[in-house]
């Protein structure tokens, strides 16, 4: 096997990128398993039979567009800046999680590379996936335990 320089992207298919992410939600799993092994005690109330409440976003975030926001902070070193959006990470004391009054485990992995569409044109891909797992305070009060992802 050869090394990527520091400028050359490294091709992948979409199975590649669904398997990493896959892998990365997978070990994410695994982990909080290890460190919740008992459900999160709260106000008691955070069994349901249904869907449970939804989280708050946390305030503040990253500006999309002239008039929206969306909910996330890019957590990592500040000389690093990803390749294709520009955006630079904002410190390794910037949350992580998207949910406001969490307390769990939080993975977090930036991939970039490029991809191949079925058209036969390689597109570059930049992605931001993280997952969470632990117990939330909704909105109205409720004690939630459950597992997110983003990508």
């Amino acid at each position: 096997m050869r090394e990527l320089s520091d400028m050359e992207v490294s091709p992948f298919t979409r199975r590649t990128l669904f398997r990493s992410a896959a892998g990365t939600l997978a070990a994410a799993g695994a982990a909080t398993a290890l460190a919740w092994p008992r459900a999160a005690s709260g106000n008691g109330n955070h069994h349901h039979h249904g869907p449970a409440p939804l989280p708050s976003p946390i305030p503040g975030g990253l500006p999309v567009g002239p008039t929206g926001i969306i909910h996330v902070f890019l957590p990592g070193p500040p000389t690093i800046t990803l390749p294709f959006t520009g955006l630079a990470l904002q410190g390794l004391d910037v949350e992580p999680s998207t949910i406001t009054n969490f307390r769990g485990a939080t993975a977090l992995a930036f991939l970039a590379g490029a991809a191949t569409g079925s058209d036969g044109k390689q597109y570059n891909l930049e992605v931001d996936l993280r997952a969470f797992e632990g117990t939330y305070i909704a909105d109205d009060g409720s004690t939630n335990r459950a597992a997110f992802a983003l990508i």
